[in-house]
């Protein structure tokens, strides 16, 4: 896979995760998620950043990975 390819990977489960957490409907997660990665009401620029940067998308995985499992925790 090249660059190109793997951006649109990265970008298209960017948006993927910040769906899931918007379809949480909890608020603690909702805060965590606007303050430790995306901006409340983020446009498609605030999704490629973190495309973008390998690092930052990591960062995120990370963050989401916790909030996926406080959600599991709490609702199911």
């Amino acid at each position: 896979m090249n660059k190109e390819e793997m951006r649109k990977v990265r970008l298209n489960l960017v948006h993927q995760m910040h769906d899931y957490i918007m379809n949480t409907g909890d608020e603690t997660i909702f805060e965590t998620w606007f303050s430790a990665c995306i901006p409340d009401a983020p446009c498609e620029e605030d999704f490629e950043s973190f495309a973008d940067d390998p690092e930052e998308f990591k960062a995120m995985c990370r963050i989401f990975g916790r909030l996926v499992c406080r959600d599991l925790q709490e609702n199911y």
